[in-house]
Protein backbone atom coordinates (compact mmCIF):
# COMPACT_ATOMS: atom_id res chain seq x y z
CA UNK A 1 0.00 0.00 0.00
CA UNK A 2 1.48 3.34 -1.04
CA UNK A 3 1.02 6.41 1.14
CA UNK A 4 0.15 9.76 -0.42
CA UNK A 5 3.30 11.76 -1.10
CA UNK A 6 2.23 14.70 1.07
CA UNK A 7 2.32 12.56 4.22
CA UNK A 8 5.50 11.66 6.07
CA UNK A 9 6.66 8.09 5.82
CA UNK A 10 5.88 6.07 8.93
CA UNK A 11 8.82 5.55 11.23
CA UNK A 12 9.59 2.76 13.65
CA UNK A 13 9.99 4.34 17.06
CA UNK A 14 13.16 3.52 18.95
CA UNK A 15 13.38 3.66 22.74
CA UNK A 16 15.01 7.09 22.62
CA UNK A 17 12.39 8.41 20.18
CA UNK A 18 9.60 6.97 22.28
CA UNK A 19 11.03 8.50 25.45
CA UNK A 20 11.30 11.98 23.90
CA UNK A 21 7.61 11.84 22.99
CA UNK A 22 6.76 10.62 26.49
CA UNK A 23 8.79 13.46 27.98
CA UNK A 24 7.00 15.99 25.76
CA UNK A 25 3.62 14.52 26.69
CA UNK A 26 4.43 14.73 30.42
CA UNK A 27 5.66 18.31 30.06
CA UNK A 28 2.53 19.35 28.16
CA UNK A 29 0.27 17.64 30.71
CA UNK A 30 2.07 19.42 33.57
CA UNK A 31 1.79 22.73 31.73
CA UNK A 32 -1.91 22.19 31.12
CA UNK A 33 -2.52 21.28 34.77
CA UNK A 34 -0.59 24.35 35.98
CA UNK A 35 -2.60 26.56 33.62
CA UNK A 36 -5.81 25.06 34.99
CA UNK A 37 -4.66 25.71 38.58
CA UNK A 38 -3.78 29.28 37.68
CA UNK A 39 -7.26 29.77 36.21
CA UNK A 40 -8.85 28.49 39.42
CA UNK A 41 -6.70 30.82 41.53
CA UNK A 42 -7.44 33.79 39.26
CA UNK A 43 -11.19 33.13 39.18
CA UNK A 44 -11.43 33.18 43.00
CA UNK A 45 -8.83 35.89 43.47
CA UNK A 46 -8.41 37.65 46.79
CA UNK A 47 -5.44 39.24 48.58
CA UNK A 48 -4.21 35.86 49.88
CA UNK A 49 -4.19 34.49 46.31
CA UNK A 50 -1.43 36.81 45.10
CA UNK A 51 1.50 34.62 46.21
CA UNK A 52 0.09 31.33 44.83
CA UNK A 53 -0.81 33.15 41.60
CA UNK A 54 2.75 34.48 41.30
CA UNK A 55 4.11 30.96 41.89
CA UNK A 56 1.86 29.52 39.18
CA UNK A 57 2.93 32.26 36.76
CA UNK A 58 6.59 31.39 37.39
CA UNK A 59 5.78 27.69 37.02
CA UNK A 60 4.10 28.39 33.67
CA UNK A 61 7.09 30.42 32.53
CA UNK A 62 9.40 27.54 33.50
CA UNK A 63 7.11 25.16 31.60
CA UNK A 64 7.29 27.33 28.50
CA UNK A 65 11.08 27.44 28.78
CA UNK A 66 11.19 23.65 29.07
CA UNK A 67 8.94 23.28 26.03
CA UNK A 68 11.20 25.66 24.12
CA UNK A 69 14.19 23.54 25.13
CA UNK A 70 12.43 20.33 24.00
CA UNK A 71 11.57 21.89 20.65
CA UNK A 72 15.01 21.15 19.18
CA UNK A 73 14.48 17.41 19.72
CA UNK A 74 11.54 17.43 17.31
CA UNK A 75 13.03 19.14 14.26
CA UNK A 76 12.70 15.86 12.32
CA UNK A 77 8.97 15.48 13.02
CA UNK A 78 6.65 16.50 10.19
CA UNK A 79 2.99 17.17 10.95
CA UNK A 80 0.48 17.54 8.11
CA UNK A 81 -1.17 20.97 8.17
CA UNK A 82 -4.51 19.25 7.70
CA UNK A 83 -4.04 17.62 11.13
CA UNK A 84 -3.63 21.02 12.76
CA UNK A 85 -6.95 22.11 11.24
CA UNK A 86 -8.58 18.99 12.70
CA UNK A 87 -7.16 19.82 16.13
CA UNK A 88 -8.30 23.45 15.86
CA UNK A 89 -11.82 22.16 15.23
CA UNK A 90 -11.59 20.14 18.46
CA UNK A 91 -11.75 16.81 16.67
CA UNK A 92 -9.95 13.65 17.73
CA UNK A 93 -6.60 13.27 15.89
CA UNK A 94 -7.09 9.50 15.81
CA UNK A 95 -10.18 10.05 13.67
CA UNK A 96 -8.01 12.06 11.29
CA UNK A 97 -5.57 9.15 11.10
CA UNK A 98 -8.43 6.74 10.44
CA UNK A 99 -9.79 8.99 7.67
CA UNK A 100 -6.36 9.28 6.03
CA UNK A 101 -5.91 5.51 6.11
CA UNK A 102 -9.39 4.98 4.65
CA UNK A 103 -8.68 7.50 1.86
CA UNK A 104 -5.33 5.82 1.23
CA UNK A 105 -6.95 2.37 1.02
CA UNK A 106 -9.60 3.72 -1.37
CA UNK A 107 -6.96 5.36 -3.57
CA UNK A 108 -4.91 2.16 -3.47
CA UNK A 109 -7.94 0.17 -4.67
CA UNK A 110 -8.49 2.65 -7.49
CA UNK A 111 -4.85 2.49 -8.58
CA UNK A 112 -4.78 -1.31 -8.38
CA UNK A 113 -7.96 -1.40 -10.47
CA UNK A 114 -6.33 0.80 -13.10
CA UNK A 115 -3.23 -1.39 -13.11
CA UNK A 116 -5.39 -4.47 -13.71
CA UNK A 117 -7.28 -2.75 -16.52
CA UNK A 118 -4.01 -1.73 -18.20
CA UNK A 119 -2.69 -5.30 -17.89
CA UNK A 120 -5.84 -6.64 -19.54
CA UNK A 121 -5.64 -3.96 -22.22
CA UNK A 122 -1.98 -4.83 -22.89
CA UNK A 123 -2.79 -8.55 -23.16
CA UNK A 124 -5.73 -7.84 -25.48
CA UNK A 125 -3.62 -5.45 -27.57
CA UNK A 126 -0.79 -7.97 -27.91
CA UNK A 127 -3.28 -10.66 -28.90
CA UNK A 128 -4.85 -8.44 -31.55
CA UNK A 129 -1.45 -7.27 -32.81
CA UNK A 130 -0.30 -10.90 -32.90
CA UNK A 131 -3.19 -11.72 -35.19
CA UNK A 132 -2.68 -8.67 -37.45
CA UNK A 133 1.13 -8.29 -37.36
CA UNK A 134 2.55 -11.59 -36.09
CA UNK A 135 6.17 -10.94 -37.15
CA UNK A 136 6.31 -7.47 -35.60
CA UNK A 137 4.67 -8.75 -32.42
CA UNK A 138 7.29 -11.50 -32.11
CA UNK A 139 10.08 -8.93 -32.62
CA UNK A 140 8.50 -6.68 -29.98
CA UNK A 141 8.21 -9.54 -27.48
CA UNK A 142 11.82 -10.59 -28.11
CA UNK A 143 13.06 -7.04 -27.59
CA UNK A 144 10.85 -6.69 -24.50
CA UNK A 145 12.09 -10.01 -23.04
CA UNK A 146 15.72 -9.00 -23.68
CA UNK A 147 15.25 -5.62 -21.97
CA UNK A 148 13.49 -7.14 -18.93
CA UNK A 149 16.22 -9.71 -18.34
Amino acid sequence: MDLPSNLPAPQILSDSTDSRFNQLERTLEQFQENARHMGVIASDFNSRSQEPLNQKIHTLISGLQELDHLRSQFSDVKIPLELLDVLDQGKNPQLYTKEVLERTLQKNKEVNGKVEIYKKFRACLLKELGEELPEDTIKYRNIRDTNNS
